[in-house]
């Protein structure tokens, strides 16, 4: 599998922990129940440390 695949795979994997981080913040704001937020910090921390390597590998790829 090519580089720039990987890069595009780890980026949607990114793009789904955010929305996953988001939907549980949300749970957390409609229902006060602490473990949302906890799973919400977990997940937005995955996608934010996934998001930033592959936009960088994204970035060299398409500069090639």
């Amino acid at each position: 599998m090519s580089r720039t695949a990987l890069a595009l795979l780890a980026a949607a994997f990114a793009v789904l922990a955010l929305i996953a981080g988001g939907a549980q913040l949300a749970a957390f704001i409609a229902s006060s129940r602490p473990r949302h937020l906890v799973l919400a910090v977990f997940a937005l921390a995955v996608g934010i440390s996934v998001a930033i390597p592959a936009g960088a590998a994204l970035w060299r790829a398409r500069r090639r």
